[in-house]
């Protein structure tokens, strides 16, 4: 396989790293597509952003309006205490309200001036990923238009203390919608750490205000002290697999998919953007030759998924294909996942494939991260009125988000009615609260099995046993496997899931009857199967199902048996 590893900054040579923190520490200018203005251009490099895997490159679908710029009180790019010059003026005639910190969904870390404790937090805050602090003012009635500047002191359980600048012309109260109208900072990756802690003091701009000016500067918190910004010791990861398919249907369509630089780069930014993770590990794989033609997803699933065995892949692995055939829909959809699994749970691996079609690269991108959100349990969000299944439970009418969002690559703001969940049909989409910390569960659970498959000590085999997928397409045509695993816990009512029966018959003449899953999988019509494999499968002769009242055939020598590779590569 090949493998797409992004640059780091701790990698690059030594001018592009000055280059890179400078870029962030000075808060340069982004221009209106997302892209960095500085020396990492004029370098030719990719303009990173220091994740732990991740870049930022040239971003978009975000709000034009919002330009990422600022100052900073010192020059220093090593970490080093900046003290503030002597010449600092407390400011009159305001005081910061509340703060908020944004590593993509927002999550205020100050509330009425005071701080907010870890139990009031909306969302977890990670190690290792850019973070927005943002701070709200509210003017009383004698202040004078000017500008004013505010501080964030930001202080490391080492001791290291950091001050940065940003000055703003105030002429009226703060707003969310425009980073010109709020005090912001941003935090590199690396520096950000459990433990950091802030505060926000506000400063006279102008040396004609010193006259009558208080003894102190305003000071958030108002515990008058600096409090936790809330970063956890997070290991919160990733893992994709990208498979793409040339594909030949024997007609006039041959095709290979856009697995450009670019656009791999914008499937990156967009699925770490989107989830709460501090890393992200995107592998392209080697190009499949499909000469048959498609009727459906779910004949390509049905491959990955017994790809993904067949290649010993851990079981935190996503697998996506993508395939161009020359439509813009394939059995009426542009995407389809395996399954929704009801918990991140290694039995149902399995399930952890889906695939898209290769069109617009922003479209394309959009799918991808949308089918692997129903890899992680997430059902659709109602908005376009053509999302199948809509979860019920989601908060916001119409699809909306519901609070700004800030993308930690292209460093453009979403706005929270404007941009709706990435589940949905509509665009331009994005992330709120609700779906952030509905995958929160499973990125975490995924994460965990990272560090034990491959591993020391990791068992040969973790899955419980085996199972029967069958994929059934509107057409009538069915793709047959076997795969290591188990059945989800419950059966998915809500989903419209019902119940079936298989009938296996054996050799020496024995009939086993064991109960089925039935269920549409999400984007299409197209049905699936499942069953739990019974001992001594290897001995069965024939198989027949019950589908509505209709008993039918399943080909014994059809179901392509991928149960057998059940070990994990080392």
């Amino acid at each position: 396989m090949m493998r797409l590893r992004l640059a780091n900054p701790a990698e690059l040579p030594a001018s592009a790293a000055r280059c890179y923190r400078q870029s962030m520490r000075r808060k340069l200018i982004l221009s209106l597509a997302g892209l960095l203005v500085g020396c990492a251009k004029d370098d030719g490099l990719a303009n990173s952003e220091g994740t732990t895997s991740m870049s930022a490159d040239s971003g978009s679908g975000g709000t034009p309006s919002a330009t990422f710029q600022g100052t900073d009180s010192s020059d220093s790019v090593d970490g080093s205490t900046s003290e503030p010059p002597p010449e600092m003026i407390p400011a009159r005639g305001l005081h910061i309200d509340w703060v908020e910190a944004n590593q993509g969904v927002g999550v205020p870390i100050g509330l009425d001036g005071a701080w907010v404790g870890p139990s009031e937090r909306l969302a977890r805050l990670l190690q290792n990923r850019i973070t927005l602090i943002r701070a709200f003012w509210v003017l009383e009635p004698d202040f004078e238009p000017r500008e004013i500047e505010g501080h964030l002191v930001l202080t490391w359980p080492d001791g290291t203390t950091d001050r940065l600048v940003d000055t703003k012309m105030i002429d009226d109260d703060a707003f969310i919608g425009s980073l010109e109208r709020v005090f912001y900072w941003g935090i590199e990756a690396e520096r950000t750490k459990p433990g950091l802690k802030y505060a926000v003091e506000l400063y006279e701009h102008d040396p004609a205000y010193a006259e009558g000016a208080p003894a102190e500067a305003p000071y958030f918190p108002a515990e008058g002290e600096p409090q936790l910004v809330g970063i956890e010791a997070s290991y919160q990861l990733i893992k994709v697999t990208v498979v793409p398919f040339n594909y030949n249907d024997g007609d006039n369509c041959v095709t290979e998919p856009d697995t450009s630089e670019e656009t791999m780069q914008r499937f990156q930014d967009l699925m770490f953007m989107m989830n709460p993770i501090d890393r992200l590990d995107f592998t392209l794989h080697e190009s499949v030759d499909w000469n048959t033609p498609l009727d459906s997803f779910g004949q390509l699933n049905s491959y990955l998924s017994d790809l993904r065995f067949d290649e010993g892949a851990a079981p935190d692995m996503y697998y996506y294909g993508l395939v161009d055939v020359c439509s813009g829909g394939l059995g009426g959809a542009g995407g389809q996942a395996f399954g929704i699994p009801d918990e991140p749970a290694i039995d149902l691996a399995y399930q952890r494939v889906s695939s898209g079609l290769s069109l617009d690269p922003d479209w394309s991108a959009e799918t991808f991260v949308h089918e692997v959100g129903h890899n992680q349990g997430r059902y659709h969000v109602a908005c376009s009125g053509d999302e199948g299944g809509p979860d019920p439970s989601y908060p916001h009418q119409g699809g909306d988000v519901g609070e700004w969002g800030f993308g930690v690559i292209d460093f453009q703001l979403r706005h929270p009615t404007a941009h709706k969940d990435y589940m949905t049909y509509c665009h331009p989409v994005w992330v709120g609260t609700w779906g952030w910390n509905k995958v929160q569960p499973f990125v975490e659970a995924l994460s965990m099995w990272d560090r034990n498959f491959p591993g020391a000590g990791a068992p040969a085999d973790p899955y419980s046993g085996s199972v029967l997928v069958g994929t059934i397409a509107p057409s009538g045509v069915e793709t047959w496997i076997t795969v290591p695993g188990a059945l989800p816990s419950a059966v998915d009512e809500a989903g419209g899931e019902q119940l079936t029966t298989l009938s296996f018959a054996f050799a020496d003449g024995r009939v086993l009857d064991s109960t089925a899953r039935v269920r549409r999988l999400p984007d299409t019509l197209d049905r699936q199967v499942l069953a739990r494999l019974p001992d001594a499968f290897e001995d069965v002769v024939a198989i027949a199902r019950l589908d509505e009242g209709v008993t039918r055939e399943v080909p014994r020598a059809r179901i392509h048996e991928g149960h057998h590779a059940r070990r994990i590569a080392r």
